[in-house]
């Protein structure tokens, strides 16, 4: 009898208390589907714009071109990511702690500016070699092979600032200037391309284009950032000592992994030709359709995560944040298997054969973008136990089980060789959060609350 009337007192107050836990929780809940809403509607017509200009691309060039075209834009990303060195790791865990101060956050953002333009130098005394060999392998003339170099000398520049100053804005919650930027920038780039494709386009003009993208995204994002901080103060040397030390310490690895994500386009130099450059490029634009939401994630939900300071939610916001990026991608994943043909077409009939190796493509890409969620979440917070030290043997190792069973004549085999490669560093991120949760719940025991920027922001 007891515990029947105990049942019936205790179900209203349940009642009641979930009443009172969901009045309390709607107004946050409210607003962050909104922005999600608003962000994800203007990304999805940006990255649009960006798909169509990168199909007009493909469509346009002939496979040797497109193929020219490719190496030289990898070689740009690499030559970007060689200057970073750690340097956006530490600019995003200290910007996480200072970013509401102007002058102190203008001195990092100074210093991380200063040190990437170092760093850049060598760089590009690695990256314009390897281009123009890999260019030179696959068949580009020397006055092409030369103006491809330069254009990757003159695109890896304004990364560098860019890089620095929307990170800015991440942090300020400056969403829709960063829209405002993205939508612009991708307009006026599928416009230049729409008009040349119509006249005449090549590899050289296509990169020509990016490079311009590239300068208009680093002007306005500086003119912007200017805004909330004091990008001009002196360098900071208690954050030069701290960006040092996270570049020296993930130096091998983002040495390692800036060479390691051109490994595909180098095994179709060594072992295969320009047309399998071709391929798997072109099916990777097809992930880039499903780039918006990685967007949202680097725009909207990842500097939340980094500015929440209550240890409590870090770990339901991580597990939130990890869970809702794989359910996502995986659905994308799902609906490309099931209609290869139209995402084929819109490639052109080159590559109309190539149902089988899209879905395997774009299952690569997703469990990079995966994998690249987790990476950016766990160096957000300095979560790098494991990654600083076992990835490049770890990497090594999968690589090492995969190479005797595949051959890499076929092109087939190297698209499964992109999938291991994709998928090999999740168990390390997986195990460095797990570490990096642990330590900053037994660290913190008064929490305190995210502090969220102001919507809209004009």
């Amino acid at each position: 009898m007891n515990l029947e009337t105990n049942g019936v007192d205790t179900l209203p107050s349940r009642v009641d208390s979930f009443a009172a836990g969901l009045s309390r929780h709607w107004p946050r809940a409210k607003q962050w589907s909104l922005r999600l809403a608003e962000f994800g509607l203007v990304q999805g017509l940006v990255q649009l714009l960006t798909a169509v200009a990168g199909l007009l691309i493909v469509r346009t060039l002939a496979k040797q071109d497109y193929a020219l075209y490719a190496i030289a834009n990898s070689m740009q990303t690499m030559g970007s990511l060689l200057a970073d060195l750690g340097i956006g790791i530490g600019l995003r865990s200290i910007g996480g702690r200072v970013w509401s101060d102007p002058e102190r956050f203008g001195q990092l953002l100074s210093t991380a500016f200063h040190l990437r333009r170092r760093f850049a130098i060598f760089s590009l005394m690695v990256t314009v070699p390897f281009s123009g060999w890999m260019l030179w392998r696959n068949g580009a003339s020397a006055p092409l092979l030369i103006g491809l170099c330069l254009c990757v000398i003159a695109g890896v520049y304004p990364l560098l600032g860019s890089a620095v100053f929307t990170s800015c804005l991440q942090l300020h919650g400056q969403y829709r200037r960063i829209q405002s930027l993205d939508f612009g920038n991708a307009l006026l780039r599928l416009a230049v391309i729409a008009g040349l494709a119509m006249r005449h386009l090549n590899s050289l003009l296509a990169c020509g284009v990016g490079v311009m993208s590239n300068w208009i995204q680093f002007v306005f994002s500086r003119r912007w950032a200017r805004k909330h901080a004091s990008i001009d103060s002196i360098q900071n040397q208690q954050d030069r000592d701290e960006l040092v030390r996270l570049s020296v310490k993930t130096l091998p690895n983002a040495i390692f992994f800036c060479f390691q994500s051109q490994v595909t386009i180098l095994i179709f130099t060594l072992f295969g030709s320009p047309n399998g450059i071709a391929d798997i490029t072109a099916l990777g634009r097809i992930s880039a359709l499903f780039a918006v939401f990685s967007a949202i994630f680097t725009n909207i939900l990842a500097p939340q995560f980094t500015c929440c300071q209550d240890s409590t939610r870090l770990s339901r916001l991580y597990t939130a944040l990890v869970a809702g990026t794989s359910a996502m991608l995986g659905l994308f994943v799902l609906l490309t298997g099931l209609f290869p043909k139209p995402l084929l077409w819109l490639l052109g009939n080159k590559y109309a054969l190539l149902e089988k190796e899209l879905t395997w493509v774009v299952s690569a890409g997703c469990l990079a973008q995966i994998a690249a969620a987790m990476w950016h979440l766990n160096n957000c917070r300095g979560w790098i136990t494991l990654t600083s030290k076992l990835y490049i043997p770890w990497i090594i190792l999968a690589q090492a089980i995969a190479v005797p069973l595949l051959d890499f004549t076929i092109f087939f085999h190297v698209i499964i060789f992109s999938i291991v490669i994709a998928a090999a560093p999740i168990p390390l991120s997986a195990a460095d959060a797990v570490i990096g949760l642990r330590g900053r719940s037994a660290s913190t025991s008064s929490p305190t609350q995210c502090t969220l920027p102001p919507w809209p922001n004009k």
